[in-house]
């Protein structure tokens, strides 16, 4: 038992020290928008700002990179007999003008590394004895001039634009700002750091002095919080790839070729002047930095071809083809040979550890044979190389020993490096073991400044789950976790992840692909501001664990006090009051409540097999064994289950042949039945106690709760729950729900009755939930979420999330929300949605 406290301490005492290295300050919208939605900071909205002795103003600045306009007003102070004194930005000169009134100007230059890679310290001196303001720029004096500043000096200060009548000014360059001091006689009166993450105040943090800002646009969230910037609904299997040097993405699809530069910020789609015919699932793309050209490449046909931007036509195509056998492999690509290298990847069964070439100069693909250390055949990890590509860095992933899916497949932590020079493979360090298992996004961003590395992580053992950025150092075995999450859709061969990073314009971009069962693959580009913030604890005693590895204990901990906690108050867990099944004629036995063996209480674990979403069955271990299930195995489970959970009956021996042995003899169809049967057996005994039982002619399933959890038995025990359900069990079926509809990729024609009962069920329940529940936004929120998941133009869920969305404030949210609804009622309707944001939100 004291392991199991030990663990939940440190889980607890972690997540209330923990917080973020923080990146802050004000970012001003510029010329970029329009007049009305640029950014002011009034420094002085409650009244002047006095000086009774000498005083200063002091920030720090820059400006963000690749804008069209710059000229601006960067600060204008108004003194009480209204002379202004003012730092304004000359984009043709390349030079700021410090000017007081009409008569004295100054400018001068900041050299342009400083003012767009770091920040800049600033600081106007009020000279109240001799009349005259100065400025000094990082403590370096650079003029003053004389002043009418009265004694006090009673002023307005405005950065940015501002409305103050008489000196209006609409012209900022778009900059940063951060840390505004003012001091008088050398002491502190005020200090604005601009930590802020939202709202349009700052609050002086001597004072407690209010500044109101118009258009806020914090910066710390961009350096922790994901932002959505783009995403594509695209017919078929299209690829990306990334130009490191122009800062662009390329999205290649069969018919187009969209990019997104972030220098600019430009969007664009290409119609190709040809199809690129057969673009298969699993093919990819790659930009050459060296010969400046964009790729696309089939590994299985060991075809690669170049994209020509004059013709907007590829110079090549491929025949249809089988799925591939080199599903999430990973690339790159080696300036010392000219050459794109292919590494792991899985298909048929089977993980790879071959290294691939593919010779740009002439066209030709071979295999690498490879010295050194072994490279353990596997798949979902990340690779990223040095800036010339004589060396890769492989991290992590999934596979086996010997490259049979089989047998005993498992995640790898370990950091290989790849050397061209001599193509052998070295093992740089091995990660610690996590408690919770992950797999990695396609490639690993290295920084050869600092020698650091950048991937995404993400559980593998789910299909609603996240990519989180975490930082690990090659010199180290180490990770620790950066910003918030991304949401990822996890359906192995149906997904796909990659990372990239801008240097110029200080961005790590994110793009996530999903294929539907439709063929029509959803791609999603974030993007978050470089530096990310990263995930810190502040006891210093923690050091020896990491805080990403002591955040996934929380989870753990959580259930361990439940099961802890559940199997006190049992004396037969074999037998549970709620058991949607009678009890397998088999013995089980009961698990000691001896507290002197805890190893053993906190240590049970559950087979789990789901049916509300993609269908998924997990062993004990928490391992995906759901590879094992043919399609035949499959649905042969799926009946006997289905039925069996339903009505407590099973199904007829004649239905079940009528189903899957139709063209067969009795006897055939019975021998088909005791075989696959067997199979399916050995299968599910890795999961726990249970059998297939036949009474009355009839084949059932029967199987201990103690060791297997079904959530289609846990929807039914609630379907059959008195109602209206309390907030509770609402939240046990939205947990269900989570994952997804009822067997939403299965299509059997026998099951499309049963599909179209389950919804109709989970509509009823969640509608009355709603009505139930009004006042629980949040609660509301979820409940919409999941009536979209049956009905995904339901206008009342709908209405229920954007009202619910804006009245916790989440306005932006709401309208993504409303524009997502309006895209999917085109694409079923044809038509226009014809109603208004504002009819749904709640807006006035």
């Amino acid at each position: 038992m004291w392991k199991f406290i030990l663990l939940l301490f440190l889980s607890v005492h972690l997540i209330t020290n923990a917080g973020y290295a923080q990146s802050y300050g004000l970012r001003f919208s510029s010329h970029e928008v329009v007049q009305e939605r640029r950014t002011t900071l009034n420094l002085t909205s409650s009244g002047p700002l006095c000086f009774k002795k000498n005083g200063e103003i002091s920030f720090d600045l820059n400006f963000l990179p690749y804008k069209e306009t710059y000229f601006g007003y960067v600060l204008r102070i108004i003194a009480a007999n209204n002379q202004n004194i003012d730092l304004v930005y000359n984009q043709k000169e390349r030079t700021f003008n410090f000017l007081i009134g009409e008569s004295f100007s100054r400018a001068f230059a900041i050299d342009s590394i400083a003012l767009f890679g770091g920040w800049t310290h600033i600081t106007i001196h009020f000279d109240l004895e001799h009349n005259e303001a100065a400025i000094s720029v990082n403590n370096k004096f650079i003029a003053k001039g004389p002043a009418k500043l009265g004694n006090p000096a009673c002023t307005r200060v405005f950065f940015g634009t501002n409305t103050y009548e008489g000196f209006q000014t609409v012209d900022i360059p778009p900059m940063n700002l951060r840390n505004i001091v003012v001091k008088e006689g050398g002491h502190t009166m005020y200090n604005w750091p601009l930590s802020e993450n939202d709202g349009s105040k700052a609050t002086d943090q001597q004072e407690g002095k209010t500044a109101v800002i118009r258009n806020a646009n914090w910066i710390g969230p961009k350096h922790r919080n994901w932002s959505l910037l783009r995403s594509w609904e695209i017919n078929g299997t299209p690829s990306v790839a990334f130009d490191r040097e122009k800062e662009v993405l390329y999205i290649v699809s069969s018919d187009s070729l969209y990019n997104i530069s972030f220098k600019n910020e430009q969007q664009q789609g290409i119609r190709l002047a040809q199809r690129l015919d057969s673009l298969m699932p699993g093919n990819q793309s790659v930009y050459n930095p060296f010969l400046h050209k964009l790729f696309n490449f089939y590994i299985d046909q060991q075809k690669a071809g170049a994209y020509d931007s004059a013709t907007r036509k590829w110079e090549i195509n491929y025949t249809p083809d089988l799925l591939t056998v080199y599903w999430q492999a990973n690339k790159f690509i080696s300036h010392p040979d000219s050459s794109l290298y292919i590494l792991c990847g899985y298909g048929q069964m089977q993980y790879k550890n071959t290294v691939q070439r593919y010779h740009f100069a002439d066209k030709r693909w071979d295999s690498v044979p490879t010295t050194g250390e072994r490279l353990t055949p596997r798949y979902l990890a990340a690779v990223g190389a040095t800036s010339s590509g004589d060396t890769a860095y492989i991290l992590g992933g999934y596979g086996s020993n010997s490259g049979n899916q089989v047998v005993n497949p498992r995640h790898y932590y370990d950091l290989m490096a790849f050397y061209v020079k001599d193509h052998s493979f070295h093992k740089v360090f091995q990660l610690e073991e996590p408690p919770v298992q992950f797999c990695f996004a396609n490639s690993l961003v290295i920084d050869p400044d600092t020698q650091n590395y950048y991937a995404l992580i993400f559980p593998d053992d789910k299909f609603n789950t996240t990519l989180q950025l975490v930082e690990g150092s090659l010199k180290a075995p180490r990770l620790k976790p950066l910003a918030n999450t991304i949401p990822y859709f996890f359906h192995d061969i149906k997904s796909f992840a990659d990372l990239y990073y801008c240097r110029d314009s200080k961005k790590l971009v994110a793009v996530t692909l999903y294929t539907s069962k439709d063929n029509i693959t959803e791609v999603k580009v974030y993007t978050l501001e470089f530096p990310p913030d990263a995930i810190v604890a502040d006891n210093a005693s923690l050091t020896k664990f990491s805080a990403w590895y002591l955040l996934l204990l929380i989870p753990v901990a959580g259930i361990g006090i439940f099961l802890f906690l559940q199997r006190r108050k049992k004396v037969t867990p074999a037998r549970t009051a709620a058991t949607p099944l009678p009890p397998l004629p088999v013995v089980i036995p009961e698990t000691t409540t001896d507290e002197t063996a805890p190893e053993e209480i906190i240590a049970e674990k559950k087979g789990n097999i789901y049916f509300f979403g993609p269908f998924e069955v997990l062993d004990k271990e928490g391992q995906d064994i759901t590879k094992f299930f043919t399609p035949l195995l499959k649905e042969l489970f799926l009946l006997i289950a289905i039925n069996t959970i339903r009505s407590g009956k099973g199904i007829s021996s004649d239905r079940l042949y009528a189903t899957l042995w139709r063209d067969k003899s009795s006897k055939e169809a019975q021998n088909n039945r005791s075989v696959n049967m067997v199979k399916l057996k050995a299968i599910l005994d890795k999961l726990g106690a249970c059998a297939f039982v036949k009474e009355a002619d009839r084949w059932s399933l029967q199987y201990s709760v103690a060791d297997i959890d079904m959530d289609l038995a846990g929807f039914q025990q609630l379907l059959h729950s008195p109602r209206p359900l309390q907030k509770q069990p609402v939240r046990d079926l939205l947990k269900i729900l989570h994952r997804g509809s009822f067997l939403p990729d299965t299509n059997y024609t026998w099951l499309d009755d049963i599909q179209s009962e389950i919804s109709g069920a989970a509509l009823d329940i969640l509608t009355e939930a709603a009505n139930q529940f009004k006042s629980d936004p949040e609660l509301l929120i979820e409940i919409a979420d999941s009536i979209f998941l049956f009905d995904p133009i339901n206008e009342e869920a709908l209405r229920m999330k954007c009202s619910s969305l804006v009245s916790l404030g989440r306005h932006s949210l709401a309208k993504t929300a409303f524009n997502k609804f309006a895209k999917e009622y085109l694409h079923m309707y044809g038509e226009e949605f014809p109603q208004s944001f504002t009819a749904y939100s709640g807006d006035k």
